[in-house]
């Protein structure tokens, strides 16, 4: 079974020599326990290496070899094996086991050039600061306490959280809670927005630090009930973000899947328990700070936990019941080998064997879960990559891009690359090569060749002529000249706001203008006064400029119909007396008659597009009819200002933006501004509809559109 062990490379064979070669003794502090039987039943081993910490399964014929390993040359140990038992054993087979433990660290160096080997082994592990931190930087483990001692005071003391009747306790405490929360259901909802507050951040934090602190807790007591040793807890940085971990690792030497699956399950398992007590009690208790965090436990920490801890993809506790229960050991170091083999075999056909021996229907899902996890792992890393590139200052933050996207995505890809390569020699043309080189053309074919493109974006239907009236400051409703639906002319008021503060400028100003006039008139009479005047007629010109600007101010703030248009909407609200605040809108102006389609398109799409192109308007009403349409024009510039609100996300629409104190709507990003007619007899809808439109584009290949948006993204974001 040494297939199942990682075997170090480079490690050179042992054999070859005229003469018989010593094989170096092993380790003294080796242990090799009773392992778990295999799906058919064959008996294994537990090899516990307690230097590092590591444990190795080994077949019959491996387990064979190390007892036999005194004997001293593969062709004694062979011959032993074959003398012995029904296993017909060779000398190659024994150099493997050999070559396995001599990567592995297991064997005890012999003379100068053991030594020299085993330093060698060491130096092309040892890595350097920076390549270690790189490697490490996203999980590093500081252990924290040495909690053996503590558990196994507490294992016996709590035996009782192991027994049938603790799990019927526990199912009918969530069972009573849910039926009880259910007829607070309202109030137990509105303890979600407590939650991002800075008392309820706090509170997040303590009963998140609690239940996780309880489910390693759970880990070790579990693993200690078993009779394992339990020599480290602490913290682990993920991405930097401090999690908590325990050091179950011998929980290997149990030979009972069952055990090592409660081992696996009992963080989740304590967690589920105690979100029921929290839900039971959070009924009962007053409103406070402990309500608050019982909320917390109830909900937020065990859907944490099942979302992360229960992914099979990533070394967490899902991944450890997944082989567990496969009873697959090493799952994705041996998964990925078998998902490798298997894309080799599907796109070239190589016929080679597979690396390992399964059963069709494990070997099948090994595959899949092998596949699965890189795609998991490939959005995982990418985010990764997006988020570290963020969370430093830029020029940090692009290296560390590059290097989660090298390291994580790229060297794999690569790697998995050359192998083909170094495979050049078998490839013939058979029908899965055909049928490869087939896809290939087709997949350079869609990437290249310049495709016939279209360009969706969303639109709202609205009059050709229209108009909004925004308050031009915080004031006051003086008159509403209009009533809704109203024909106005152009210049006609519709609106006129008073502000007090407009007023108290105006007042001040004319009293200080008055006062300037008296003094320059009193200077008439006065030879020593004379010299004054300049400065006197300088201040009367400043406060008659004020003047001048106060009136304009004021004049703006009679709202006037721009052109000849119909007051389409006039808030119910908006009544003399009532306060407006700056730039709110006020008052919506139409036209009667023609309509036009308004759409937002992105930047990257802007340079596809040409006025005169066809497109066609799908309404959101499903009740209405596509609309014919042709591109009327394209706003010289991008901008960010959304006048029309009703494709805002704020209000239901699908351009997500947001609203600024100044009560102006926003993009997320920079959009052009289209505008579509009616073509032809077409008619839009003569009312205000929101829809898509899907305008004709010019040409061009999926390689030029990703080569722009890539040069666009690093000119942008190279801009330090």
């Amino acid at each position: 079974m040494v297939s199942a062990l990682a075997a170090a490379p480079g490690v050179a064979p042992l054999g070859g020599a005229p003469a018989p070669a010593r094989l170096p003794p092993l380790r003294d502090d080796l242990t090799l326990l009773p392992g778990p039987p295999t799906p058919d039943g064959a008996p294994t081993w537990t090899l516990h290496d307690p230097a590092a910490n590591r444990w190795f399964r080994v077949g019959w014929l491996e387990m064979e070899v190390l007892t036999r390993w005194p004997l001293g040359t593969a062709e004694s140990i062979a011959a032993a094996i074959g003398r012995d038992t029904t296993i017909a054993a060779t000398p190659e087979e024994v150099e493997e086991v050999a070559r396995f433990l001599m990567g592995s660290g297991l064997l005890r160096p012999q003379g100068p050039a053991g030594t020299e080997a085993l330093l060698r082994q060491s130096a092309a592990r040892r890595l350097s600061p920076a390549m270690w931190l790189l490697k490490n930087y996203l999980f590093i483990r500081i252990p924290l306490v040495r909690p053996d001692r503590l558990l196994g005071w507490l294992a016996p003391r709590l035996s009782f959280l192991f027994t049938p009747a603790f799990l019927a306790l526990v199912l009918l405490v969530a069972l009573a809670g849910g039926v009880l929360v259910g007829r607070q259901w309202d109030s137990f909802l509105h303890g979600f927005p407590h939650l991002f507050t800075p008392e309820g951040v706090l509170t997040a934090g303590a009963a998140l630090f609690a239940s996780k602190a309880l489910h390693e807790m759970a880990h070790g007591l579990t693993a200690k009930r078993f009779g394992c040793r339990v020599p480290t807890m602490g913290v682990a940085l993920l991405v930097l973000w401090p999690v908590m971990y325990t050091d179950t690792s011998e929980a290997w030497r149990l030979t009972s899947r069952r055990q090592r699956l409660a081992i696996g399950a009992a963080g989740m398992a304590a967690e589920l328990a105690l979100a029921a007590f929290a839900t039971l009690a959070w009924v009962f208790m007053p409103d406070g700070p402990l309500r608050s965090a019982l909320f917390v436990l109830a909900t937020s920490t065990w859907v944490i936990t099942l979302a992360v801890n229960l992914s099979p993809f990533m070394r967490f506790d899902g991944y450890y019941l997944l082989s567990d229960l496969l009873d697959v050991a090493n799952l994705q170091d041996r998964a990925f080998a078998l998902g490798r083999w298997s894309l080799r075999e599907r796109l070239f056909g190589f016929g080679e064997p597979p690396p390992e021996a399964f059963a069709p229907r494990l070997r099948r899902l090994l595959v899949a879960y092998a596949w699965f996890t890189w795609a998991y792992r490939f959005f995982l890393f990418l985010g990764i990559a997006i988020l570290v590139y963020h969370l430093f200052f830029k020029l940090l933050g692009i290296f560390m891009f590059a290097v989660e996207i090298w390291w994580f995505i790229l060297r794999p890809v690569m790697a998995e690359l050359k192998g083909w390569a170094e495979r050049r020699d078998a490839y013939r043309l058979n029908r899965r090569t055909a049928g490869t080189l087939a896809g290939l053309g087709l997949l350079l074919l869609a990437v290249l060749v310049p495709w016939p493109g279209r360009v969706a974006a969303p639109a709202l239907v609205q009059p050709v002529g229209q108009a909004v009236l925004f308050a031009p400051r915080g004031a006051q409703v003086a008159a509403v000249h209009a009533r809704e639906g109203e024909r106005l002319a152009a210049g006609q008021p519709v609106i006129t706001l008073a502000s007090p503060e407009l007023d108290y400028h105006e007042a001040a100003n004319r009293a200080r203008l008055a006062a300037l006039q008296a003094q320059i008139a009193g200077q008439n009479t006065s030879t020593d006064l004379a010299q004054d005047t300049p400065v006197l007629e300088s201040g009367l010109r400043q406060v008659a400029a004020t003047l001048a600007g106060l009136a304009a101010e004021r004049a703006r703030l009679v709202l006037r119909a721009p052109a000849d248009l119909v007051l389409d909407d006039l808030p119910d609200a908006l009544r003399p007396g009532s306060w407006v605040q700056d730039r709110e809108p006020l008052a919506t102006l139409r036209s009667r008659g023609r309509m036009q389609a308004v759409a937002y398109v992105p930047e990257a799409a802007v340079a596809r597009l040409s006025p005169g192109a066809g497109a066609r308007f799908v309404p959101e009403d499903l009740s209405l009819p596509p609309v014919p349409l042709r591109l009327a024009s394209i706003a010289a510039t991008a901008t960010r200002d959304l006048d029309e609100a009703e494709l805002a996300s704020t209000h239901g629409g699908p351009i997500a933006a947001r609203q600024l104190p100044d009560n102006r709507l926003v993009a997320d990003g920079a959009v052009y501004r289209l505008v579509l007619l009616p073509a032809g007899d077409a008619a839009l809808p003569d009312r205000a509809v929101r829809g898509e439109v899907v305008v004709e584009a010019a040409s061009e290949s999926v390689l030029t559109r990703a080569w722009r948006t890539a040069l666009g993204v690093l000119i942008r974001e190279m801009g330090f």
